[in-house]
């Protein structure tokens, strides 16, 4: 049987008829965190630029925004050492990454960011650093594998504000510059999608878009900056590239369809090639229950056979890769009844903020039918629906093994290992959320878009989601909001680098 052709590999025909044309210095494709932070930046650098969005608003969801050694840093008497931090989220990627771009990421975000501090403050919002949720604050004293520095970033309305109030707090920053970018002559064409580049001469020089009255062209002088998102929700490219996340419980991105990899099948067709890395999918084990098992707390965890298969420190990308990968797609994390001892023992900075009785709260999650609760493992293994036999033996193992302090089998810090002993005994299921999959086109050290021979394709940038090479195989929690990070570290640079006929100077490789 003949396969089709997947869409990237279809180049349609140019469109040649346009109900206007109009040329500007830079256009920005997409109205995301890394589209306005761009459009706002270019603006901001003195060139006219369009940004072009194919919603009616902008975008943004989440919460922490990475900076590394910003001013508010500073305020917190915090020191992050880039060149560690860039290192660390190399290895993740199994030196598969551009460590150009991380290393830029890593040395310029908190300058990159700085300015955003000022804006928010300016607009009376606060900044604070988001280690009460996010950030573990002990965790960059633990072995390289799971260290996890004090860099995500949080703007608030203060109480008392009549600042409007909303759901993600990265949605307050974007808001803000957009507004700025406005007022610096920025122009925003809502429900306009971008449909095709124009390449001419070997470089790109405009970019066809759609909106309710038909096809117009817009020629960009300096050039295109595509900031139109990942694949998270493009069910063809998953399959093709990220299968993986095909299993996660649910997709928070929104809004549906705006993902699609749209940046990806343009760029494609006029010669780019798409990232040369296996995306990291950003799927986080998001519980918001007391104990939140692989979110808040590390417990023993067994798969639909009862037994153990992977370590459990609560380092998403390995709790949730391995969720994903067990027989049956489901994990259970199972504990006792000295679970409050054991979380003030694991977390005592997080059980330290925790204003409600954690026993309350654990029955509560119990009554909700949240965790299972059992008198004896037997009672347990029958709840969850595993083999009893299987259970007892692979709890008898791991007890040993708490015991000597020692976890021979998966390498388990001493910190986060709680024996199961006495009950009664409790379980809970591991949560796969997926909110977003980054995989982008192809770029350098300057994230200019490249094509198949490495070689840049003059007036074409990717930031964002859409700028690959950046994570690659698992998304590092090391600095705790570096997506967001890293779409406002190079939307800053490339916005402003791209208004004055320059590179950002990226880190060489």
């Amino acid at each position: 049987m003949e396969l089709k052709p997947h869409r990237w590999q279809q180049t349609p025909e140019p469109i040649t008829e346009f109900a206007s044309e109009r040329t500007t210095d830079i256009v920005v494709l997409g109205a995301g965190i890394a589209g306005v932070i761009a459009t706002h930046s270019a603006a901001e650098a003195g060139a006219e630029i369009i940004c072009v969005e194919k919603f009616g608003s902008f975008t943004a969801h989440g919460t922490d925004i990475c900076g590394v050694n910003s001013k508010v840093h500073e305020r917190y008497s915090i020191h992050i050492d880039p060149i560690k931090a860039a290192r660390l989220i190399y290895s993740w990627s199994q030196q598969q990454s551009n460590y150009a771009l991380i290393r830029t990421y890593t040395e310029r975000s908190g300058e990159a960011l700085n300015r955003y501090v000022d804006l928010m403050e300016e607009a009376g919002y606060t900044v604070k650093i988001n280690d009460e949720m996010t950030a573990r604050t002990d965790w960059d004293t633990l072995d390289d594998r799971y260290q996890m520095f004090r860099s995500p970033h949080l703007f608030e309305v203060p109480e008392g504000s009549s600042l409007p109030t909303t759901t993600w707090n990265s949605a307050y920053l974007v808001r803000t510059a957009l507004a700025a970018a406005e007022k610096l002559g920025a122009r925003f064409l809502f429900n306009t999608e971008a449909v095709q580049l124009v390449r001419e001469g070997g470089r790109v020089t405009a970019v066809i878009v759609k909106d309710g009255e038909g096809f117009h062209r817009i020629n960009a002088r300096k050039g295109i900056i595509v900031a139109t998102g990942g694949i998270t929700d493009n069910e063809e490219m998953l399959e093709c590239f990220c299968p993986i996340a095909l299993r996660a419980d649910r997709n928070d991105n929104f809004p549906k369809g705006g993902n699609m990899g749209d940046g990806l099948v343009m760029g494609k067709w006029i010669g780019a090639a798409f990232s040369r890395v296996y995306p990291a999918p950003v799927i986080h084990p998001v519980s918001f229950t007391v104990l939140a098992p692989g979110f808040n707390s590390s417990w023993l965890m067994v798969n639909r056979d009862g037994r153990r298969f992977c370590n459990e420190t609560a380092y998403e990308p390995c709790i949730t890769n391995a969720r994903m990968n067990a027989p049956g797609n489901v994990a259970w994390a199972i504990w006792d009844s000295h679970f409050e001892e054991n979380f003030k023992r694991q977390e005592p900075a997080k059980y330290a903020r925790i204003t409600e009785s954690v026993p309350e709260a654990v029955e509560r999650a119990v009554q909700e039918g949240d965790y299972l609760k059992a008198d004896t493992l037997e009672e347990l293994a029958e709840k969850m629906g595993v083999p009893a036999g299987n259970l007892i033996s692979t709890v008898e193992r791991y007890n040993r093994l708490v015991e000597a302090g020692d976890d021979t089998d998966f390498g388990v810090p001493e910190r986060f290992l709680s024996a199961v002993k006495d009950g009664p005994f409790y379980a809970g299921t591991i949560s796969a959320w997926m909110l977003s999959v980054p995989y982008g086109l192809h770029v350098d050290a300057n994230s200019q878009v490249c094509d198949d021979d490495d070689e840049p394709i003059e007036g074409l940038f990717a930031v964002g989601n859409a700028q690959g090479d950046f994570f690659a195989n698992a998304y590092p929690v090391t600095l705790p909001g570096s997506n967001h990070g890293r779409s406002v570290c190079f939307g800053r640079l490339v916005g402003q680098a791209l208004a004055n006929d320059q590179l950002i100077d990226g880190t060489p490789l």
